[in-house]
């Protein structure tokens, strides 16, 4: 499974094998490599202040990825 974070026009895919992780691991994952995709030092800081399925509903930190994707 791999899933596309969107910071907004800047699109990063993250690769989360069955999906069998949580949704805060998925977001820390996704700043990670924004972070890499923007050319700035892993002490940048970035605030997530929600992340949304693509129909819209927000999804919450204490998902596994897999219940709440599709």
């Amino acid at each position: 499974m791999k899933v596309t974070v969107c910071f907004g026009r800047t699109r990063v895919v993250v690769p989360c094998g069955d999906g069998n992780i949580k949704v805060h691991s998925l977001i820390q994952q996704a700043a990670m490599r924004y972070k890499k995709a923007i050319a700035k030092d892993p002490g940048y800081w970035i605030q997530v202040h929600r992340l949304e399925h693509g129909d819209g509903g927000i999804l919450d930190l204490d998902d596994v990825l897999c219940d709440v994707a599709d």
